[in-house]
This record gives structure tokens, sequence and C-alpha cells, in this order.
């Protein structure tokens, strides 16, 4: 079987404060949105880092630790090419896995239609983000307080850092949370595909792919990220 060619560039931007310099390598032909996901999250990974460098640099320190699962129970946004790579991740994982996984987001996903939270109204993000954390719905992925698919979590959950002490992000209103200043990369997935595609609550994941968009454009991911890239600009 003949390898995937690929093509690599560096991509040099400034990101709010932050000058990035980072290589990023994608399939050099024609592919899903969701295949050059790994080569996005190695940029949020470069820009997070930097956050952190210039954090660390002034004398601050990130509170962040494994075990400290609290925020896991935030709403996630999560972008439609997110979301189908959530959703082929999980197809992939054993039965018994898969099986406590699905029986999880159904369990989620009653919590949320239940508290009428399936769909925005006319809350603002504020309010809907505050409502969400009040139902206390662990992420269906958070076992032992740690995130089960790290390495292959939502961009928006690798931008959520803080300074302020960890038993403050169990807060209901998260009143004296201090975030790590991090510019929100993640917004430019958000549309990636279709300018009028919407966000969904990572909870929600199974209930979105059963009735998720069919099919979906292929480009060669140079063109994917030169769209990720435009997206950015915007936000």
């Amino acid at each position: 079987m003949a390898e995937t060619a690929h093509s690599t560039a560096t991509l040099r931007l400034t990101v709010g404060d932050l000058r990035i310099v980072h290589p990023i390598t994608v399939p050099a032909s024609a592919v899903p949105a969701a295949d050059v996901l790994p080569a996005l999250q190695g940029l949020v990974n470069t820009v997070v880092a930097a956050a952190e460098a210039g954090l660390m640099k002034s004398g601050g320190v990130i509170s962040c630790r494994k075990g400290c699962g609290a925020c896991c129970r935030q709403l996630v946004p999560v972008s439609r090419t997110e979301g189908e790579r959530l959703v082929a991740l999980v197809a992939a994982m054993a039965p018994e896995r898969r099986e406590r996984l699905h029986a999880r987001f159904a369990a989620a996903a009653a919590a949320i239609e239940g508290a009428g939270l399936a769909r925005r109204g006319d809350r603002t993000d504020r309010d809907l983000s505050v409502a969400y954390f009040a139902l206390g719905i662990a992420c269906p992925f958070l076992e032992d307080e740690s995130c089960s698919i790290h390495p292959d979590r939502p961009l928006v959950c690798r931008e959520y850092l803080v300074t302020s002490p960890a038993e403050l992000c169990a807060g209901p209103t998260q009143e004296g949370v201090t975030p790590v200043a991090v510019p929100k990369v993640s917004l430019a997935a958000r549309g990636l595909q279709e300018e009028n595609e919407d966000w969904f609550a990572l909870a929600l994941l199974m209930k979105w792919a059963r009735t998720r968009p069919s099919g979906g454009k292929r480009r060669t991911g140079p063109e994917w990220v030169q769209r990720f890239l435009k997206g950015l600009a915007r936000k």
C-alpha cells in the first residue's frame, strides 16, 4: 500500500500578543476536514505552550493538575470537524468501553434535555454556561477525574488553564477563577467546513452523530489550513 503524501510548511503567526512559529504537516491530497485536525491540535498546543511560557516568565503558576476535573463539567463547544473525529474515535474503541461511553452520553443528553438546555433559546453564552455547569454533568470522557482521551481532547479544552486555587473551579458561578490569557484559536475551527455551521455541546456528541450532515467536501490539507487561518484572522 502506497504511503499518503504529505505537505509541510512553517506557519509564522501573530496571535494576540504571541508570535508563533510552528511547522505544520497535512495530507497533500484531497481529504475530509477531520483529517487535518491533528495538525490543528498541534498548532493550538504551540499557542498554549507560548502563553504558558509567558505566564511563567512573569512569575505566574498554573494550578491545573491531573485528577482535578471540575472544569470537565463545563459546557464544551465542539465544531462539526472535531465532532466527526471524536465519533470515529469512539467507534474504534473496544466494544465494552464503547458501550460504557454510549451509556454516559445518553445519560448526559437526557439531563441536558430535561433541563431545557439542548437549545440556546434567548440565553447569552454566559447564562447558558452557568445553567449547564449547575447541572454538574461530568464529560462522558471523564474517568477518575481525568480526561480519558487527553491526546484527542477538543481544542477548547486545551486552551483552558487557570492560575487560581483549584477548589474555586467547582464554585457554581466560577467566582474567583482566573483563566490564563490564551488566544482562542479554537474559534477558527467553527465553520471550517461550511460558513453557517454552529457548535454543539460535547456531551451531545452521540445525539449529534445520529443527525449530523452526511458527506462533506474534500480539500487538500493545505487548502483546509488556509481556510482555518482565514477563520482565525476573522476571529
